[in-house]
């Protein structure tokens, strides 16, 4: 599964990366600080899952990004990683269509537990999707 991070600190994406590399089924195939690279990243790098910050870099949020995966990338999946870990936030960015929701300070091995589930699930239905097409299966 092709896994794009997102989120204006360096080293909360260097972490996150590191901490993916030993993830069974997870490529990082890129980060971005803000959003226009990561639109940018998104539309040349096709991303399986995006893991984004709530707030990034200026003006930038993370709901203007989820909304534009949701709208040109609808198969994209969408988990947030945020260091606001308020309520309302946390619901206003599931309702707009984010998978999960985890916070920087205290879920870090949670968001990446649900990195792997994710990749595994991906894993199984490439797979099934493979069968589907071969000759004879």
């Amino acid at each position: 599964m092709k896994v794009l991070l997102v989120d204006d600190s360096v080293a909360i994406r260097q972490s996150f990366s590191a901490l993916l590399a030993s993830a069974p089924g997870v490529d990082v195939v890129g980060h971005a600080e803000d959003m226009g690279s990561a639109v940018a990243a998104i539309d040349s790098k096709h991303p399986d899952l995006v893991v984004l910050d709530a707030k990034l870099r200026g003006a930038d949020r993370g709901v203007d990004v989820l909304n534009y995966v949701r709208q040109h990338h609808p198969a994209v999946k969408v988990i947030m990683f945020s260091q606001f870990n308020w309520a309302m936030m946390r619901k206003s960015h599931l309702e707009a269509g984010a998978l999960a929701y985890f916070d920087k300070g205290t879920e870090f091995q949670q968001a990446r537990d649900c990195v792997v589930e994710l990749a595994r699930a991906h894993a199984a239905q490439q797979g099934s999707s493979r069968q589907e097409r071969s000759p004879g299966g």
